[in-house]
């Protein structure tokens, strides 16, 4: 499931429909959508879009499903308090600031870079056996005769699962992930959040954290993500 749009949705389409010379009214007929169809995914009504309308509408924009969705993501995060409690009374965590890979980074095809995030135990409750696990879904969608067509490739972590170590309250850490940027360009996102040792979320109602980079071509890359 993907989140409700917000208004920064609404700006995007309207942008493109401006820029490609398109009204409303002949985007929706080339989406083969109803006009309250696409108030609808523009509007922050709590619906969730239908990841179908999503694709019909990004290829009436001439643009890729993903940069779509990244919007209704990115907007989403945003919306969230960074700071939640959890089941546990007094457990709390804040995102204190990022390493040295800050969002639109620019990375090679195929370059493996280390993400790290500070983060501070705010709460009463110390932090142990804590993990930090990668909460990304493949989107896909299926072809009349059943084949996987992916949507688009994303960012690929070399462990989707990294130990938080023992933090105590008021003590800040440090974690890090390595990933791999997929081999064909443009903007990819990989999304964390804190676990227990069972794997439960321990901020469930938090944003979590994340890593936005852009992926560009060899002559385009002039600073580049260290490896």
């Amino acid at each position: 499931m993907i989140p409700a749009p917000t208004d920064q949705l609404t700006r995007f389409v309207r942008e493109r429909l401006a820029k490609l010379g398109l009204s409303q009214t002949e985007m929706c007929r080339r989406a083969g959508i109803s006009r309250q169809t696409l108030h609808a995914l523009s509007s922050a009504t709590g619906k969730l879009p239908a990841l179908q309308t999503v694709i019909a509408v990004a290829g009436a924009l001439r643009v890729h499903p993903i940069r779509l969705l990244q919007i209704i993501c990115d907007e989403q995060i945003a919306a969230t308090p960074a700071v939640r409690l959890t089941s546990q009374p007094n457990d709390m965590s804040a995102f204190v600031c990022d390493g040295d890979v800050p969002d639109g980074t620019l990375v090679l095809p195929g370059q493996r870079f280390c993400k790290v995030w500070t983060l501070q135990n705010v709460g009463a409750v110390a932090w142990t056996d804590r993990w930090l696990q990668c909460q990304d879904e493949e989107l896909v969608v299926y072809s009349n005769a059943g084949e996987v067509l992916r949507l688009a490739q994303n960012l690929t972590p070399i462990t989707r699962c990294v130990p938080v170590p023992h933090t105590r309250p008021g003590e800040t850490v440090e974690i890090s992930v390595d990933f791999e940027a997929p081999s064909a360009p443009g903007a990819v996102m990989s999304y964390w959040k804190m676990t227990d040792a069972d794997g439960n979320l321990s901020f469930p109602a938090a944003r979590g954290l994340w890593v936005k980079v852009q992926v560009t071509s060899l002559g385009a890359a002039e600073h580049p993500a260290r490896p």
